[in-house]
């Protein structure tokens, strides 16, 4: 099995190390993007050439272009690019500062969009043959809107992929995934926002609230390295999907959603009709 260059963004948390870790362990090289590069100390140790720590904050043009001219000039080549980094923080859309949720998506959606357009640019115009694999980390929140998530979930959609000319053999896959034990969950790595008019126990914001106080990672079965695993095997595939839930969370959370908007659709059908000109104004325009 042929060695693979992957750029991995948010190489340092969650799933991006967990991505990292493997891709080394497999004898693959690995341009870690992150922005803290002493974070990643222990694996320059130990993987040596095979990892390239470059300093980068996807809110910035310049740090993104310089990776992937850092990666040009190390590796020559972009086998894969994992679109990992990003962040969270818990509050209803009233709750949140809206100076933190501009922030929220100039890292989530606008941070990804600067990275997918240099990873597509390389693919294109560096890569020898041209092509290239990019896995955008979503989540099942970009499907089903969750509680006290909502500018999270709203950052969380992007793609590319039906505009790309099929020639340039650029394959993207959004990878929604459920919950992982990840140091996310484990270090509380997220901020938590709270509004004096949600005050309902019931509420759903007010539940997730309450289940992220009191969550024992043991508690969520998801393993971040069979996930890595998985990421790789997608990248592999000559004909991936644009779209793959991973994590049993994603099918539980998302069919309900489904099943209810089928029936809302059905009752509602009717609704589409009767709302075009009539034929005597479309005359009575036609003659003007």
């Amino acid at each position: 099995m042929a060695s693979q260059v992957w750029l991995v963004t948010g190489a340092s948390n969650g799933m991006g190390l967990s991505v990292t870790e493997y891709l080394l362990s497999e004898g693959h090289s690995v341009v870690a993007a992150v922005r803290k590069p002493e974070s990643m100390d222990a694996l320059k140790a130990k993987y040596g050439a095979r990892i390239l720590v470059v300093r980068v904050d996807v809110q910035h043009q310049e740090d993104v272009d310089a990776a992937f001219s850092q990666a040009q000039a190390v590796f020559g080549r972009i086998d894969v690019v994992y679109n990992n980094a990003g962040y969270s923080a818990v509050g209803e859309v009233e709750a949140m500062p809206m100076a933190d949720a501009k922030d929220m998506f100039e890292t989530n959606f606008f941070g990804a969009m600067r990275v997918s357009l240099a990873a597509i640019k390389f693919f294109r115009e560096v890569n020898e043959p041209i092509g290239g694999r990019l896995l955008q980390a979503s989540s099942i929140y970009g499907l089903v809107p969750g509680g006290a998530t909502g500018f999270y979930s709203a950052s969380k959609y992007e793609s590319l992929a039906a505009e790309l000319d099929p020639t340039w053999n650029i394959k993207i896959t959004l990878a929604e995934m459920g919950f992982f034990r990840t140091n996310f969950v484990k270090n509380h790595t997220y901020t938590v926002y709270t509004h004096p008019a949600y005050t309902a126990p019931t509420l759903l914001g007010n539940v997730t609230r309450a289940m992220l106080a009191d969550i024992d990672p043991r508690m969520i079965n998801g393993d971040p390295d069979k996930l890595a695993r998985r990421l790789y095997e997608l990248a592999r595939l000559d004909d991936p999907p644009l779209r793959v839930m991973l994590g049993t969370e994603g099918p539980a959370m998302l069919m309900p959603k489904l099943a209810k908007d089928q029936k809302e659709r059905e009752k509602y059908a009717d609704w589409a009709q009767g709302l075009n000109f009539d034929d005597r104004i479309k005359s009575e325009v036609g003659t003007l």
